[in-house]
């Protein structure tokens, strides 16, 4: 199965029109209508968009045909143990969330200096004083 018969599988199976889908994943509808007629093949930018929109859809199956084309069902959120590598920026702010900081020290050793590093490109330096 080619690319353009791939991601033809895909439009079909959300019920989506090439406009649709264009609109959905992002890309002047021009785009997918040149690959639907053939004259153009999916650029990686247009892979990468579908696999973002789409989380559930295997990136295996998109890119190379390989294994079953959805690894949950269209539209049903990853669960915990769906066969699906984590999203990390919603873990990310999922922990940011739910998590207080954690304050790790060693015992044995003594922070001697903290360097602070600001967006303006200025920073702060802070350094212990031994006595």
């Amino acid at each position: 199965m080619s690319d353009k018969e791939r991601i033809e599988k895909v439009i079909s199976s959300l019920g989506l029109n090439a406009r649709q889908f264009a609109t959905e994943i992002h890309v002047q509808p021009g785009t997918i209508s040149n690959m639907m007629a053939g004259r153009n093949n999916p650029s990686l930018e247009v892979m990468k968009r579908i696999m973002e929109r789409y989380p559930t859809l295997n990136p295996e199956w998109l890119i190379a045909g390989r294994g079953e084309m959805w690894r949950t069902e269209p539209g049903k959120e990853p669960g915990l143990f769906d066969a699906q590598a984590p999203d990390p920026k919603a873990q990310a702010a999922r922990a940011a969330q739910k998590e207080e900081p954690q304050v790790i020290a060693a015992p044995s050793k003594q922070i001697a200096r903290i360097v602070v590093y600001y967006t303006d490109n200025t920073y702060a330096e802070f350094k212990q004083v031994l006595s």
